[in-house]
């Protein structure tokens, strides 16, 4: 049973936002742009992987969670997590296309593409393993004695992966359900009920990650970024208003409703507080009385009163 769907990353959403605020030439824009490419084929890996998840019929009850967050020793992320009647299964995704050659000492991912480039990752053996024991780690912190098993996934066919010297399970994403189903060789020794106070205890301690507003999480200074209202088309920063519809000059979209959009872009750019002020420069708005009216459509949390407003996005 699917517990927690598979879900695009709002933080993706958020860093392409951010890249069409700041400047080209900014030093952190090329860092920027690399990081969303990079987030962009995870995302998509997963999605891949998620789709053979979701067509699977397992010869046992199970339950699966996409993106678990979870603090033990520290905080750790698990790309897809099954609680099955054998144990808790940890499913570790990589959509890296190429030859692909674990090393060790010290250890790291070799990627070679057809072009002859080459790139190093770092481990996602060692990442998998890691995982493995802070997960064991909650489980026995919680009073819970659970196997837990894993596999690296790669979710694409043109990965080509080299032998590897050590015992960890690799696989194509088309090979997960076999990998799954054999997982009843096992002894049962996770119950029904256990199953469920399991699935439960995850669901209440997953706490994902808060990496907003980005310009905190990444030191960027707020007064570097492009102001004015953006085009949901395009990207673009700086639509015109004309009897009240927003237009973008670089796309020609239009917009009633772009401004009202763009309050919702500063909370995960700028700041969790929000006054008229603030919405006056973001927006490059001058009458405080029209931001009044604007705020109050934007379904957010206004706290005090008078000069003193704010407003919080609403949990």
């Amino acid at each position: 049973m699917i517990i927690k769907k598979y879900a695009k990353s709002e933080q993706l959403k958020a860093m392409r936002l951010l890249l069409n605020r700041l400047p080209s030439k900014h030093p952190f824009y090329p860092k920027l742009a690399t990081e969303i490419q990079t987030t962009m084929a995870g995302d998509y890996g997963e999605e891949m992987v998620y789709r053979e998840l979701e067509r699977m019929r397992l010869p046992y009850n199970y339950f699966l969670l996409h993106k678990v967050m979870l603090r033990t020793e520290k905080l750790f992320e698990i790309d897809f997590l099954l609680l099955t009647p054998f144990g808790a299964v940890i499913l570790e995704i990589k959509n890296i296309i190429g030859l692909l050659e674990f090393k060790v000492n010290p250890s790291q991912l070799i990627q070679t593409k057809d072009n002859g480039e080459i790139k190093k990752y770092p481990c996602p053996v060692n990442q998998l393993n890691e995982y493995s024991y802070l997960l064991s780690n909650f489980f026995t912190h919680h009073n819970l004695t659970i196997p837990v098993f894993g596999a690296i996934v790669f979710a694409s066919k043109n990965s080509h992966v080299k032998t590897t010297n050590n015992d960890t399970t690799i696989l194509y994403k088309n090979e997960v359900y076999s990998f799954l189903r054999n997982l009843q060789n096992n002894s049962t020794i996770v119950s029904v009920s256990k199953l469920n106070q399991v699935k439960n205890l995850i669901l209440k301690h997953d706490s994902p990650f808060e990496f907003f507003p980005l310009t905190k999480h990444y030191s960027i200074e707020v007064s570097d970024l492009i102001s004015g209202v953006a085009c949901e088309g395009c990207g673009q920063v700086g639509m015109n208003k004309i009897k009240n519809i927003w237009y973008c000059t670089s796309c020609q979209y239009a917009d009633k409703y772009a401004s009202l959009k763009s309050i919702q872009h500063y909370f995960w750019l700028y700041d969790d507080i929000l006054t008229n002020k603030a919405c006056r420069k973001f927006l490059l708005l001058d009458s405080r009385y029209e931001v009044k009216r604007l705020l109050r459509k934007a379904n957010l949390l206004k706290l005090g009163k008078y000069k003193i407003t704010q407003y919080k996005k609403k949990n």
